[in-house]
């Protein structure tokens, strides 16, 4: 008798087991939601049904190339992936290659960004920057690759120049970067991202779906194609 009961004891919880692998298979967990610093996310973290993270230093010129198609096709890009599929899209800024000695310039950079998304308005700035950066210099062959004329050290002044044309209150901002009021959260987020990047960017984390690099030709049609290989490959994962 106290076999018997032991048994379907067994059962019972060999079943229950088998049921929740069930249920968690229908079921999955929703994606980590937890953005780093939310001006730097689009989408809504409450519904989203994705999380696709890019690291990046915004003097990585594959990260650029990247982020550059995109705001080429920015309202096709939102529609598409942010509204349609539901993404919650992050992008969490760094300075490795100022902490690696590939670029002096990660660093205003990147505090500069932090300062944006302090008033709210990371995207606008961090587009405008982009493209002034690409006026200047990736327009003219300078700072493509890792193989090319580098990008010389730049003043603060370069970064909160790019202010101009976007909607920030420029008296904080100017002090903002100045004065380096975001640099611990730029290397906190540095430190951070260090765990997950094996040194390098862009690194793409889009849901279960990684990847590291990106090639482009500066190019921004068919670097957008790269773009929506990248994205869709997240989605295939969920």
């Amino acid at each position: 008798m106290q076999k018997a009961i032991r048994i379907a004891a067994l059962v019972a919880v060999i079943g229950l087991l088998v049921g929740l692998v069930i249920y968690n298979t229908l079921n999955p967990a929703p994606p980590d939601m937890g953005v780093w610093n939310a001006a730097m996310s689009k989408g809504d973290a409450k519904t989203a049904k994705h999380h696709f993270i890019m690291y990046t230093d915004i003097f990585c010129p594959y990260c650029d190339k990247f982020s550059n198609a995109v705001a080429a096709n920015l309202e096709k890009w939102e529609h598409d992936y942010i509204e349609r599929e539901n993404i919650l899209f992050e992008i969490r800024v760094t300075d490795v290659n100022y902490v690696n000695g590939h670029s002096n310039n990660s660093r205003p950079a990147g505090i500069a960004a932090y300062c944006a998304a302090k008033q709210d308005n990371f995207w606008d700035y961090y587009y405008a920057l982009l493209a002034k950066m690409f006026e200047d210099y990736h327009s003219k062959g300078i700072g493509v690759d890792k193989y090319s004329q580098r990008i010389p050290d730049l003043d603060k002044s370069y970064f909160i120049n790019v202010a101009k044309g976007v909607k920030l209150d420029r008296g904080s901002f100017k002090q903002c970067v100045e004065n380096e009021e975001t640099a611990k959260e730029l290397d906190k987020n540095t430190t951070r991202a260090q765990n997950y990047i094996n040194g390098g960017v862009p690194r793409f984390v889009f849901d279960k779906f990684t990847y590291d690099g990106f090639a482009g030709t500066w190019d921004t049609t068919s670097d957008y194609e790269q773009v929506k290989t990248l994205m869709n490959a997240g989605l295939s994962t969920k």
